[in-house]
């Protein structure tokens, strides 16, 4: 028995020793984290250390008892040894308690507070986050609704209240198909199951049933919450929305001012009757004279006037489409209507009561419109084609004086692509320099002497050889190349007319006939001074023929600008004069220093002088004599209308009486040939004289 006691002490050593070994070997592993635990590895350090002493002296003093070492180890039986023993045990207690309490109660009652302190946080963290929830669901302004695994609704938000008029107490217990309008449950039972597999929703939109009976559009957004078995729905009431794109798109299809659908309506409207087919009428309107009335009473005036514009045409067509596209301009759809006839007989209706008197603020107005009829699919089989047949028949209708319809006719776009073809030919000649300016002399009916000469413009066409201005000039005048070729007239034709001057510094004019686009380009004086400058012809050589159609549509526009050059000695001649709808008073508006009479009243004008042509042209001279203005006769061809203009008292006579246009190299010949026998003629006098 005291051997297995001797042995027992040995095995209680050994067993310290490995929990001293493992204590050492792991905190020599991790020191970092065997640091946060060295008040217990001091406890059980020292309590190892006892341990190890008091049983290597107990095994040492067995072993020696029995013989297994030395008999000297027999003394360790001492009882002051075994005291000894027992006292390391005291000093091993006591130093624990000393470590207890001088480190580890400081330290645990460190780390009770902070624990105290955490839990507290965290309780206050969870009771804010559980009170932001309970007010985030008691002041949602979309409803919230949470429903268990069945879905059936265990709360709901207050805010259902607004959205579908029940208390949240009237829906707990419920489920959807207590909300939701049965026509839409199976969808509704569809997003469920779909919600319900991949655990979310978003923006599933349906019809919900409110309170007082009417339906309520709500988008709803949906969770699953598998660990909780809990479904969390948020529905927002869409009426607003939908009812503010209702708005929005009422107003991106329809004219502010009228009421009336615009473009955008007209091009979906016309498109839906087409896509059905079948036939389709369709009139283009645009009102004859409203920039007038926009010009003189002003833009408000002309808004109500469209109203009432607008107002008349729905009353008069009650069963057709009306459109208004922007300005003036209005459309009429006739669905099932392909009968000429028939669209025909409403459209002239409608300009009849469209050109009956309307009292606008206080003024009593009358307006015409004009009107372009198109027939689908005849006319076109799409929106923009039959659009663009009506609005050809419109230009039609507008060009034959207004106030009138005209049917299209494949002819028409014929024209128009035949006009956007030489449009295109037209910039190209410029960029090519294919004009080229031609000369006719002026010749004053007094003395037969040259005193100028019209620079006339030539188109050397690279397939169709010389044109003359009868086959591209009205194109060319609405041209954007108009601006341009105009600098490049100016510019060449002084020039040329300062290469006809003597050394004396005499010489013919050069009349030069302006574009419209020249003064809405307001470019007039800047390139009148450079074309003088460059060419070094005096201003007098100058003279600038504008048309009636010019002045009267560009009133202001033309004035100031010809005010201008007239101040620094440029001439200004009015071309064609009669032909237009100028008053009188446009002759003494305007800064004038020379009328000329169109070649059309000559060739009426009969070898009797008591004719109604030769009257108009005598009145026509006398009124510019009686205004001091210079008058030349265009078109003279013979020698009788030559001697009756020289009797009447016209100045100046052009026309192929005494030669026809020609280069400006032919010219310049003729000008020499001239002069060279004016000389003859005079020297002859001279020496008849001595």
């Amino acid at each position: 028995m005291n051997l297995a006691a001797t042995f027992t002490y040995w095995l209680i050593v050994a067993l310290w020793l490995a929990v001293l070994v493992t204590l050492c070997a792991s905190y020599l592993r991790n020191p970092k984290e065997f640091g946060a635990m060295r008040l217990l590895l001091a406890v059980l350090l020292i309590d190892t250390i006892r341990n190890l002493l008091e049983n290597v002296y107990f095994g040492v003093y067995w072993s020696g008892r029995y013989g297994i070492l030395p008999e000297w180890t027999s003394m360790l039986g001492d009882p002051v040894y075994v005291m000894s023993m027992k006292g390391l045990t005291v000093v091993a207690a006591a130093t624990v308690l000393f470590v207890l309490a001088i480190r580890w109660l400081p330290q645990a009652t460190r780390e009770w507070r902070a624990a105290e302190d955490e839990i507290r946080q965290k309780g206050e963290a969870l009771s804010q986050e559980v009170e932001e929830r309970r007010r985030l669901f008691e002041n949602s302004v979309d409803m919230i609704i949470i429903a268990d695994h069945a879905g059936i609704f265990r709360r709901v938000s207050p805010s259902v209240t607004g959205t579908l008029g029940y208390s949240p107490s009237d829906l707990t217990g419920c489920s959807a198909a207590d909300v939701i309008c049965a026509e839409e449950m199976d969808q509704a039972r569809r997003a469920l199951r779909h919600l319900r597999k991949t655990g979310h929703i978003r923006n599933f939109e349906c019809q919900c049933r409110h309170r007082d009976g009417r339906l309520v559009p709500i988008n709803w957004s949906g969770v699953w919450s598998k660990d909780e078995q809990r479904f969390y729905f948020i529905g927002r009431d869409m009426a607003e929305q939908i009812a503010a794109e209702e708005r929005l798109k009422h107003l991106a299809l329809n004219d502010p001012l009228t009421g009336m659908g615009n473009r955008s309506r007209l091009h979906e409207d016309l498109g839906h009757l087409l896509d059905r087919g079948g036939t389709a009428a369709i009139a283009m309107l645009d009102l004859d004279g409203f920039k007038d009335i926009n010009d003189t009473l002003g833009h408000s005036i002309g808004d109500l006037l469209l109203q009432a514009v607008a107002e008349r045409m729905i009353e008069t067509a009650a069963n057709a489409s009306c459109y208004r596209l922007g300005g003036d301009e209005f459309v009429l759809v006739l669905a099932d209507c392909g009968d000429p006839l028939e669209i025909g007989e409403i459209v002239d209706h409608l300009l009849n009561r469209l050109a009956e008197r309307f009292s606008i603020g206080g003024h009593n107005l009358v307006v015409t419109a004009s009107a372009g009829i198109a027939i689908a699919p005849t006319d076109g089989a799409s929106v923009d084609e039959l659009v663009s047949s009506a609005d050809l028949a419109l230009y039609d209708a507008k060009g034959s004086g207004g106030r009138t319809s005209r049917l299209f006719i494949p002819q028409l776009r014929a024209s128009a692509e035949a006009r956007r073809n030489l449009d295109a030919e037209l910039r190209q000649a410029v960029s090519q320099n294919e004009f080229e300016l031609f000369f006719q002399p002026q010749i004053r009916s007094a003395d037969g002497a040259v005193v100028g000469a019209e620079a006339l413009l030539r188109w050397r066409h690279p397939r169709r050889g010389l044109l003359a201005p009868g086959a591209f000039i009205d194109a060319l005048a609405d041209s954007s190349s108009a601006p341009e070729l105009g600098r490049w007239i100016l510019t060449t034709a002084c020039q040329a007319a300062a290469s006809w001057r003597t050394h004396d510094g005499s010489g013919p004019t050069v009349a030069v006939n302006l574009f419209p686009a020249q003064f809405g380009a307001n470019s007039l004086l800047g390139d009148v001074d450079d074309a003088l400058a460059q060419s070094g012809l005096p201003a007098s050589g100058l003279e600038l023929e504008i048309t009636e159609n010019i002045a009267l549509d560009r009133n202001e526009t033309v004035l100031e600008p010809l005010v201008q050059l007239r101040a620094r000695g440029v001439g200004i001649a009015f071309d064609d004069f009669g032909t237009g709808y100028a008053s009188l008073s446009c002759l003494t508006r305007y800064p004038l220093t020379r009328i000329k009479i169109d070649r059309s009243f000559l060739a009426n004008m009969a070898d009797s002088r008591d004719s109604e042509g030769t009257a108009i042209v005598r009145s026509i001279i006398a009124m510019a004599g009686n205004l001091g203005l210079d008058v030349t006769a265009e078109g003279v061809e013979t020698a009788a209308q030559a001697t009756f203009l020289r009797d009447e008292g016209c100045h100046d006579l052009q026309g192929y009486a005494f030669a026809k246009p020609m280069p400006a190299e032919s010219f310049r010949r003729f000008l020499f040939d001239w002069r060279a026998a004016n000389d003859q003629v005079s020297t002859a006098s001279a020496l008849r004289t001595a």
